[in-house]
């Protein structure tokens, strides 16, 4: 088939690829990883694909930017000053695709897409990363008025939920390096909780369970610094439990083999879920180790977990308490199958390609 040229865009905030020590606190850096896996994937494929990011980032890509570094680590700007700067890079960019020989859009950034997309002949696909049903009725109509050209996609089927009237065209879930995710059969005799340090995210409740039942847990992951909710919420719920030797706290974010040798080696991820989480991927980097994964049936836990054969869901604190007790009724190798099946890298661009020749092919 025809090689397409190919507008990646991504947010000039965080670079591409995200690393740890760049990332502002309570950010995970997810959508700028699944953009960069992307961008990645279509080249490799031999798609012409140009990358609009910051220009610290890192692509096989030919690569566009406005801004020489990542907003996150530009003095003076940061986290609370960067939206003008990444609304003026989205506006360059669709300036420049304009003027340019493309077929189609991908852009990571979001709604603000939808804002630009009308002002282009070429077809926009938008990956949604975050979870909609926080959008004011005034933001949904902004973007049902300005929705023209736009086609979203979607990160799993449950974050369509939070804004059914927009026009979802596909849900292609995240993927996954396997390879980077070693199997073990074999864990150790503790329990992991692994994400931004939130209240949504559920860290005390994976806390409460722990102790209730006697079972060691360590938190991976970090809370914002930036801001006196999250912060008073580590200082009332998280650090007076925390004691070195039951509760561990790991401190911040730790280097991504360190993570996933405690992915590896633990007997379950815990997720108690307090908000409609759009993906998920700890869920199915701890499962590609053979870790099984015991979350609240929260947005898309039910689409990820398949209860009682790679973890359990549960609706409530004392559900997942007596299912935790169960977890070694879950065979690990099922827990590997199942994202070698659903939740590969190469699964993911073959399911993107796929979908931009459709796009294109309906448009002809």
């Amino acid at each position: 088939m025809k090689k397409l040229r190919i507008a990646v865009i991504a947010s000039n905030f965080i670079r591409i690829p995200p690393r740890l020590k760049d990332l502002p606190h309570g950010y995970s850096g997810a959508p700028e990883m699944i953009a960069k896996e992307i961008t990645e994937g279509l080249v490799k494929k031999g798609h012409d694909v140009t990358l609009f990011a910051s220009g610290d980032s890192k692509t096989s890509a030919k690569l566009f930017w406005l801004t020489k570094k990542a907003l996150a680590t530009t003095k003076g700007i940061g986290v609370k000053k960067h939206l003008p700067f990444e609304l003026f890079h989205l506006s360059l960019a669709y300036q420049k695709i304009q003027k340019g020989k493309f077929d189609l859009i991908n852009c990571h950034f979001d709604w603000p897409s939808s804002l630009f997309a009308p002002f282009v002949e070429i077809p926009t696909v938008i990956t949604l990363h975050s979870p909609l049903n926080s959008f004011s009725p005034l933001m949904k109509k902004v973007l049902k008025c300005s929705s023209k050209n736009s086609n979203y996609i979607s990160i799993s089927n449950s974050q369509r939920k939070g804004f059914p009237e927009l026009n979802f065209v596909k849900t292609i879930y995240h993927g996954i390096d396997i390879k980077k995710f070693k199997f073990n059969i074999q864990p150790e005799n503790y329990f992991i909780f692994v994400g931004r340090i939130v209240p949504d995210k559920g860290a005390h409740l994976a806390i409460q369970i722990c102790k209730k039942l006697g079972k060691k847990l360590y938190i991976i992951g970090d809370y914002s610094r930036d801001n006196d909710y999250y912060i008073n919420y580590f200082k009332k719920e998280i650090e007076p439990n925390l004691d070195n030797k039951k509760i561990i706290w790991l401190g911040k974010w730790i280097p991504e083999k360190e993570v996933i040798n405690f992915y590896r080696n633990a007997r379950a991820l815990i997720l108690p879920l307090q908000w409609e989480e759009p993906f998920g991927l700890t869920m199915i980097e701890a499962m590609a180790c053979g870790t099984p994964v015991i979350a609240f049936n929260r947005g898309s836990a039910s689409e990820i977990i398949k209860d009682g054969k790679n973890g359990f869901l549960a609706n409530d604190i004392n559900e997942m308490t007596q299912k935790i007790k169960k977890i070694d009724t879950i065979h690990r190798e099922d827990c590997r199958k199942w994202v070698e099946e659903k939740f590969t890298l190469d699964k993911m661009i073959e399911n993107y390609e796929k979908f931009f020749y459709q796009i294109l092919k309906i448009r002809r």
